[in-house]
C-alpha cells in the first residue's frame, strides 16, 4: 500500500466517523466504537513491544486482541491502527501491531489514520486558544485539556500537533519532556489515562456464544468454565 498522505488519512478518517455516526470534531468512545462495529475485542497482557492483533475470517467475522499491559491512552490508539488494517489495507491479513515496526509502510499509514480518527484536524484548533495557534506554542494546559477530552497518550497527542504543524518543534520538545503525570495530578485529572488497565475485558458476544453451547449440551460444563477462564472467568467457590 501507498503511505497515506495527510489529507487522505483525515478523508478516510472521516468516513469511519460517519460509519460511527460521531461528529467530525467529537471525541471517539473505542470501545463503543467496537461494539458498533462488531469487532470480538479482548484485552490481554502481551510481550513488551507488542500493542495488539486484528484479523478478518473468510465470513467476515473480525477479532481484535488488545494489550492491557498498554496505558488506556496507548490501547485507545492502538484500537484506532486495527481499525485501519481492518477496514482499509489493500492487503488485509492477520496483523500483529509492534513497537518495532513503525517505519514500515502500511503501518505508518495506520498510524496517521488512528491520529486522524481520534485527534480530528478540527475539533485540535477549536480547542486550542487562539493565541497559542498563532505563536505555535500550546501550553501544557491545553495539552492536558485535550488529551484528556480525546483520551489520547500525552505523547500521541504531541505527535499529532507537530505533524499538523500546531506547535514548534522546541514546543513539542518541551512538552515532551515534561512528567505528564505529574502534570496531570497537581492539575486534579482523572490519571487513569496514563495508566494500564482492561485486563481480560471482553467486548462482545464469546461468554453468550460458550452459554449457549453449554446449555444446548454442545460441550461440558468443564469444556465450558474452560473457555471462560480464558476471558477472566473465575468459578465462585461460594456457590452453595
Amino acid at each position: 500500500m501507498k503511505k497515506l498522505t495527510i489529507e487522505t488519512a483525515e478523508e478516510i478518517a472521516l468516513k469511519m466517523r460517519t460509519i460511527l455516526r460521531v461528529g467530525a470534531s467529537e471525541p471517539l468512545n473505542m470501545k463503543t466504537a467496537l461494539r458498533q462495529l462488531n469487532i470480538m475485542t479482548i484485552y490481554r497482557p502481551l510481550s513488551e513491544g507488542i500493542w495488539g492483533l486484528s484479523l478478518k475470517s473468510s465470513n467476515g467475522k473480525m477479532f481484535m486482541l488488545v494489550s492491557s499491559n498498554a496505558t488506556k491512552g496507548s490501547q485507545h490508539f492502538t484500537i484506532a491502527h486495527e481499525l485501519f488494517h481492518l477496514f482499509y489495507d489493500d492487503n488485509p491479513k492477520p496483523h500483529l501491531y509492534k513497537n518495532s515496526m513503525a517505519t514500515d509502510s502500511a503501518e505508518r499509514s495506520a498510524n496517521m489514520f488512528a491520529s486522524a480518527l481520534l485527534m480530528p484536524k478540527e475539533g485540535l484548533s477549536y480547542n486550542i486558544p487562539a493565541n497559542e495557534l498563532i505563536d505555535k506554542n500550546v501550553a501544557i494546559d491545553t495539552a492536558l485539556r485535550i488529551e484528556q477530552l480525546y483520551g489520547v497518550s500525552h505523547s500521541t497527542l504531541i505527535v499529532r500537533l507537530k505533524e499538523l504543524k500546531i506547535i514548534s518543534a522546541q514546543n513539542a520538545d518541551r512538552l515532551m519532556n515534561l512528567s505528564i503525570r505529574h502534570e496531570a495530578s497537581l492539575r486534579g485529572y482523572d490519571l487513569s489515562l496514563y495508566y494500564k488497565g482492561n485486563e481480560n475485558l471482553v467486548l462482545g458476544d464469546y461468554g453468550t456464544k460458550a452459554k449457549r453451547l453449554f446449555d444446548e449440551e454442545r460441550i461440558s460444563e468443564g469444556h465450558y468454565i474452560e473457555l471462560m477462564r480464558k476471558i477472566g472467568y473465575e468459578e465462585n467457590k461460594d456457590n452453595s
